[in-house]
């Protein structure tokens, strides 16, 4: 169901620390999050009404979804469905995050600033709070655009960009206001 490729080490490194921050895996993620909106919740580390069946009987996930920590792990193919529910159902963290942050090359700040909506930037934030559970979605796709021109290099977001390209879902530059809820209006 989701868009699979294999692991790449990105090939620049991160101005601001020696972190190399794989663009890669971030854009495969926002396009997961972006194709299949329903198997995205920041607010569920990983969530299925039958998680009790999935973990014990091997049964297929009924209504997965997990958040952007979640989505990296599957994407990066370092866990899969069953394992995410086995680790916990609302936000345990801890190692599951540092894991998550490992795929991606990125600090602890930048983990912490990527994978809680509490802690992105305005007007992020405030979008993210004032969303509509469908359009959770779009403004987590929104927010990840905005965190690879944050903190990419140059090589990074046109690599950003160029698979955004060849996924067939181009990415739009950078706009410095983001998708907004369409079911109230910002603060």
């Amino acid at each position: 169901m989701y868009i699979r490729r294999a692991r790449t080490v990105p090939t620049s490194i991160h101005p601001f620390d020696a972190n190399l921050m794989n663009v890669e895996l971030l854009e495969n993620v926002r396009q997961a999050i972006v194709f299949y909106p329903r198997r995205f919740s920041a607010a569920q580390w990983a969530f299925a009404r039958n998680a009790e069946a999935v973990i014990d009987d091997d049964a297929h996930p009924d209504g997965f979804k997990c958040c952007i920590a979640g989505h990296v792990l599957l994407q990066s193919d370092r866990m899969d469905e069953r394992e995410l529910l086995e680790v916990g159902g609302f936000h345990t963290g801890g190692g599951v995050w540092d894991e998550a942050a490992d795929a991606l090359g990125l600090t602890k700040a930048q983990c912490r600033e990527l994978f809680f909506p509490s802690q992105w930037d305005k007007p992020y934030k405030q979008n993210y709070y004032l969303c509509a559970s469908e359009e959770e979605s779009d403004v987590a796709s929104s927010y990840l655009e905005y965190f690879i021109h944050k903190y990419g290099t140059e090589a990074e977001r046109e690599t950003a960009e160029r698979l955004a390209a060849a996924a067939n879902h181009p990415t739009p530059s950078h706009d410095p206001n983001p998708v907004a809820p369409r079911s109230r209006a910002t603060v």
